[in-house]
């Protein structure tokens, strides 16, 4: 007698952060593929804060101007990443005036997968609103991914070489 095995199927979220970064397109792209092989609806979570160049008096027009450039942020990466796939899950997508690590752990509370990617801030804006990514890895309830960026991967392989290449 053969048994069957089948694979059991997580069909919660998997909610993944976009903020344009090439990390984050790479989170994206991971999260999109993980969607497909666990038949999960995939989150794409943008979100927007007004910048430090904006008064306290914002404007509504300030507001509304804000999550325009996050929802075409979005749309501009999932066109990207979509474009080389062949299939996709089920998507959907939230836009959020919040802070990137709160709006994703709350968006994950009752997800499968929190999929974020390692950002390039500069060591002030680190300072000032801290990492991402390390506020998920510290604070969300789920397993957490963080991808690489894949641009800093490349750079240091560049500077490796020319190290290498130096040394001899």
């Amino acid at each position: 007698m053969t048994e069957r095995y089948e694979r059991a199927v997580d069909k919660r979220a998997i909610v993944v952060g976009v903020d344009g970064s090439p990390g984050s397109k790479a989170a994206l792209a991971f999260a999109l593929n993980e969607g497909l092989v666990r038949g999960s609806t995939v989150e794409v979570v943008t979100t927007w804060l007004l910048g430090p160049a904006i008064s306290d008096i914002a404007t509504a027009t300030s507001f509304e101007e804000e999550h325009e450039k996050a929802e075409a942020c979005q749309e501009a990466a999932l066109s990207e990443v979509l474009a080389t796939m062949d299939a996709q899950p089920v998507i959907s997508r939230v836009v959020l005036q919040s802070y990137g690590g709160h709006a994703l752990v709350e968006a994950a509370h009752d997800a499968a997968l929190l999929v974020v990617g390692s950002g390039r801030k500069s060591v002030l804006v680190r300072a000032l609103l801290g990492s991402v990514s390390e506020y998920c890895v510290r604070h969300a309830r789920v397993p957490v991914v963080v991808v690489p960026d894949p641009t800093r991967l490349e750079e240091e392989k560049v500077h490796e070489e020319v190290v290498e290449a130096a040394a001899h």
